[in-house]
């Protein structure tokens, strides 16, 4: 931990000691550019190395410092922007805190800097962060537009799990609109894309639980059975019962407690 502060703090000191910038960046070009970036993409990394530790150990508060003092130095000293990852790190810690704005500031400001130069994984993360934060403060039309650019980039890079969550997310946010329609056709699209992700089907979800064999795609088993809740409540409120109950057992196949439970205060045991 030591060495990444040393390391930063005694780059900032070499830049620093350039009395102008017009200085430092005559003796940067004494550097070929090959070097430059090797430097900088090093000391950035020890940054989010040192970043991810602080998150590791719940010092969010220091993780924020840390990352403030970076964005107030380092375009300054090296003509370059912070590298996205940094800004979406900071964008989990809003989202640990529950500071929605913060949230949306920080993707935007990401989104703003990088639009022509982050890959589609991590644009496709940093939208759908940014979406999250306009669904937490209720402004549903942003949110809708921002989880639609987070859809592309997943479909961009073939991740079938986060084109469910955006689709199903995003028909969430028609229902608090109350344009329950657009969201019963959203809805559809997520239960298809999931359902190619796990390699399933809605019959034999139906019928038996949905096993997975790796910590990612548990973890996308549990927002799946969330959104079938949601689906579930759905078709209760607006639609049809029958798939109203579909959608509940296939949640409660998905491993979801809350869905086991209603289904078997509703309907008894399976």
């Amino acid at each position: 931990m030591k060495r990444i502060l040393f390391a930063f703090f005694a780059f900032l000191a070499v830049c620093a000691s350039a009395q102008t910038e017009e200085q430092f960046q005559a003796s940067s070009d004494t550097l070929s550019s090959e070097l430059n970036e090797l430097l900088y993409a090093s000391v950035e990394n020890l940054f989010i190395d040192h970043v991810d530790s602080l998150m590791k150990e719940g010092m969010y508060m220091q993780a924020l410092e840390t990352i403030d003092s970076l964005h107030v130095n380092w375009e300054k000293m090296t003509g370059r922007v912070p590298s996205p990852l940094l800004y979406m790190m900071e964008g989990q810690i809003y989202m640990r805190l529950e500071e929605w704005q913060h949230l949306v500031n920080t993707t935007t400001e990401c989104i703003y800097n990088n639009k022509d130069t982050m890959p589609d994984n991590i644009a496709a993360l940093i939208f759908s962060m940014q979406g999250s934060g306009f669904l937490n403060l209720e402004d549903y039309n942003n949110a809708i537009r921002s989880l639609e650019h987070a859809l592309g980039h997943y479909s961009k890079v073939g991740d079938l799990g986060g084109q469910g969550d955006m689709l199903c997310t995003i028909a969430n946010c028609y229902d608090k609109l109350e344009k329950h329609s657009i969201a019963l056709s959203s809805y559809e699209k997520g239960l298809s894309k999931y359902l190619q992700y796990f390699n399933t089907t809605r019959k034999q979800l139906l019928q038996s639980n949905l096993r997975v064999n790796d910590i990612y795609k548990e973890a996308t088993l549990g927002v799946f059975a969330v959104h079938l809740f949601n689906m579930a409540v759905h078709e209760q409120d607006f639609g049809d019962r029958t798939t109203s109950k579909e959608y509940l057992l296939m949640s409660a196949h998905c491993g979801y407690r809350t869905a086991i439970s209603e289904y078997e205060r509703i309907y008894g045991r399976n």
